[in-house]
């Protein structure tokens, strides 16, 4: 599954629909700070997950170019046909925390927050979905499924001797002079 950030995708979007929260003092469990809510979506044209990945970020200044990441938050807003997808939302709440991303002391707090603002704010859960096929449109692309008779579909890297064997055996791509 190739996941894409949408603001890297459309970069000029981000004055626009970049949802930010600034708290102005220290609230029950989040810190005072501005937080941005970015996008991450699945482009995998045989998969309609249905899923977005909210990074939480939280910059030290508005001028940051490396924000710290605070919490990252699953969410679908629809079940999907998937199997695989159907067993992890009947395992997991909806929206809830990635658990393979390290997450703030406080990202519980951040996760009540969206949640609450997602389900207030209709306009920004129709964005997400709007966003999920702009980003599709764009970016998506048929990934290679791996099955049990075609183990070439995983792109593991070529060893030293692997490549070695591979510019030998074209000479006229990889011959050095």
């Amino acid at each position: 599954m190739a996941v894409i950030g949408y603001f890297e995708a459309f970069p000029q979007k981000t004055e626009t629909e970049l949802r930010t929260v600034t708290f102005v003092e220290d609230g029950p469990g989040i810190p005072a700070g501005i937080y941005l809510f970015t996008e991450y979506f699945c482009t995998d044209l045989n998969c309609n997950c249905e899923r977005v990945i909210i990074k939480v970020l939280n910059p030290k200044s508005e001028s940051d170019r490396n924000p710290r990441e605070v919490a990252t938050i699953s969410y679908t807003w629809s079940p999907g046909e998937d199997k695989a997808w159907q067993k992890t939302n009947s395992e997991f709440a909806n929206p809830f925390l990635d658990p393979f991303h390290k997450q703030a002391s406080f990202a519980d707090e951040l996760l009540e927050f969206w949640s609450d603002m997602v389900a207030r704010d209709r306009g920004y859960a129709l964005r997400l979905a709007t966003h999920y096929d702009e980003l599709r449109q764009k970016k998506g692309k048929s990934e290679r499924r791996a099955t049990a008779f075609d183990p070439s579909a995983f792109d593991a890297p070529l060893n030293r001797e692997e490549r070695r064997r591979l510019r030998k055996s074209r000479p006229g791509k990889h011959a050095r002079g």
